[in-house]
């Protein structure tokens, strides 16, 4: 940097830095005009320059600013992520705790329904009521111990059947006899289906089975009284049938007879009716031959009465004959 001196008070001299002068001093040239044009390429420069430093200052802040809305909307996804990792977090953890409780709800239902034999092939016999079911020993059927059944669809859906005991057993082959009624129409759904046999049930789906059981046997034995009585109520209206047919015959005619009741009450009633008619007419003859009588009197008195020599008496009765 440059010393400038300040010139005494009241005076116009003008302000030469130190050490510099219009002549030259010991070991320096003199400023001439070259150093003006210099001077003033400089200028130009600093302004290019300033010009430069601005356009790169507003270049800068545009992009500064849009540096500082995609951080913003970086630490806004951010912070989103954040608090969607501890929902994540806090609904794994629920998911692992339901998982751990429904883990143990399944072991403590195991415990319940004890050991099973899944899937086992067999057919119902239905004379024996009996399934011969493709497994035995080798699984760990043993013989005289009793089973529960489940039928197995394709889906692996089971449907109870019922409770069998093991009457005969082999290395791959058992005879599980059943220990309940066993109803006709359920025998065609359990040939040629996968079976499920457990070593136990729930007392409470025990007894639930033990009651459906129950109806059912009394809803079969319901069915049969009413099949009974509905064979009973056939026969009594085919019998009735037969006897409205025997009357209808006795009445119309048919079935070997040649004339009905009707047709013979008709036909009485016009022989009555015709015989009306001739005792009509016999009554109206009776009564012309009654009139013709009394008139064929009426003219003999009349003319006995005219005969001479008859005495007054017989003239008085002939003539009142014949008033």
């Amino acid at each position: 940097m440059a010393l400038y001196e300040t010139p005494a008070r009241g005076t116009h001299a003008p302000t030469v830095p130190v050490g510099c002068g219009l002549l030259t001093g010991p070991g320096k040239r003199a400023y001439d005009k070259g150093d003006l044009l210099r001077d003033d390429s400089m200028h130009l420069v600093g302004k290019i320059l300033i010009v430069l430093l601005a356009i790169a200052a507003g270049i800068g802040f545009i992009t500064g600013a849009r540096l500082v809305n995609a951080r913003g909307a970086w630490m806004n996804l951010l912070q989103v992520a954040k608090a969607n990792d501890e929902k994540s977090a806090q609904k794994l953890a629920e998911a692992r705790q339901d998982f751990e409780e429904a883990r143990a709800n399944l072991e403590r239902e195991m415990l319940r329904w004890d050991h099973y034999y899944s899937p086992v092939k067999g057919t119902f016999d239905a004379q024996t009521n009996a399934i011969l079911a493709s497994a035995g020993k080798t699984l760990g059927i043993q013989p005289n111990k009793e089973l529960y059944a489940f039928q197995l669809d394709a889906g692996g859906n089971s449907t109870y059947v019922g409770s069998f005991n093991v009457v005969e057993v082999q290395a791959n082959e058992a005879g599980l006899k059943a220990t309940f009624p066993v109803r006709a129409e359920d025998v065609p759904k359990w040939n040629g289906q996968d079976f499920r046999l457990r070593t136990a049930i729930p007392s409470s789906l025990f007894k639930q089975i033990t009651d459906l059981q129950g109806e059912l046997v009394k809803a079969d034995e319901l069915f049969k009284k009413q099949e009974k009585n509905l064979a009973t109520q056939s026969e009594l209206a085919t019998a009735a049938k037969e006897q409205r047919d025997t009357r209808i015959a006795e009445l119309l005619g048919g079935k070997g007879i040649d004339t009905g009741l009707v047709a013979g009450i008709n036909q009485a009633d016009d022989q009555r009716n015709a015989s009306l008619l001739r005792v009509d007419d016999l009554r109206r003859k009776i009564s012309q031959a009654e009139a013709h009588v009394k008139s064929l009197i009426q003219e003999n008195n009349a003319l006995a009465a005219s005969l001479p020599g008859q005495p007054p008496r017989q003239q008085a009765e002939a003539s009142r004959s014949q008033r």
